[in-house]
């Protein structure tokens, strides 16, 4: 399946949103047949606003990433929601950022890599549909009450936000969860590139004295030069270059960063 550019995956966001619109003037209009007063109406509202101003949709993503993240077997480097950066090393304001939300990880072991990177990536979306899932049950099920239709109003963003994640694209703010799996599962692209950089690291880590595997560092599919991992993968193969004695080799990568550093 092909990435969808950024015009088709912003018009199918905007589809998504207008869709998560109708399904709240529905929902409203269930609270309203069943208690006839504005206030409710405004009860409805507001939590529909609240979601969208407070961003709570890409919170629940990202906590769906952390704890699929961590029963995978993986370590949480940190969180970015907005400007806010969450880290072991305390909380940051990074204005200069325009992420919605992101979370990074790094491995504890070499083994299935990418599986372990794939329930992750998978964890975010399936967050937001078992939260908007269960908002919705529980809102039809019990009594009609205020505080639940405040929180059940938020309910159709979450579908929206976990449908648009699934999308296969690379948005300005980045690569969605959808594109992520697909290159994951192709071991292809910009995501291969950072799965090879991440073991080697771990590898190094663990073993320093020893010699990498020469096809996990060479034998990449590059897809693009101007990426932080890409840059990473060079730093590895210049140090791995270094190692075996190939000078000339090693040369010539230190001229392809000074380039790239350059542009």
């Amino acid at each position: 399946m092909r990435a969808f550019s950024r015009r088709a995956a912003f018009f199918c966001d905007v589809v998504l949103f207008l869709c998560a619109l109708a399904a709240f003037a529905l929902m409203m209009w269930r609270e309203l047949a069943a208690d006839l007063s504005w206030e409710r109406a405004l009860v409805c509202a507001g939590g529909f606003a609240a979601a969208i101003v407070l961003r709570i949709p890409y919170l629940v993503h990202e906590l769906g990433h952390v704890v699929s993240g961590v029963c995978a077997g993986l370590r949480i480097s940190g969180v970015r929601l907005g400007w806010l950066f969450l880290s072991r090393r305390g909380v940051r304001l990074s204005p200069s950022e325009g992420r919605a939300g992101e979370t990074m990880f790094s491995l504890r072991s070499e083994r299935s890599v990418h599986a372990r990177l794939y329930a992750a990536a998978l964890g975010g979306p399936l967050a937001g549909f078992l939260a908007g899932g269960a908002l919705l049950i529980v809102w039809g099920v019990l009594p009609a009450h205020p505080a639940l239709a405040f929180f059940a109003c938020m309910a159709p963003l979450f579908v929206a936000e976990s449908l648009s994640e699934l999308l296969p694209a690379e948005r300005r703010a980045g690569k969605t969860d959808g594109l992520v799996l697909q290159e994951l599962r192709t071991r292809t692209g910009e995501t291969e590139v950072a799965v090879r950089v991440m073991t080697a690291q771990l590898l190094l880590a663990r073993y320093p004295q020893a010699a990498l595997p020469h096809a996990l560092l060479f034998d990449v599919p590059v897809v693009r030069e101007d990426s932080p991992a890409f840059m990473e993968l060079l730093l590895l193969q210049k140090d791995a270059l270094l190692k075996e004695g190939d000078a000339e080799g090693a040369a010539r990568i230190e001229g392809r960063i000074r380039e790239l550093e350059e542009q």
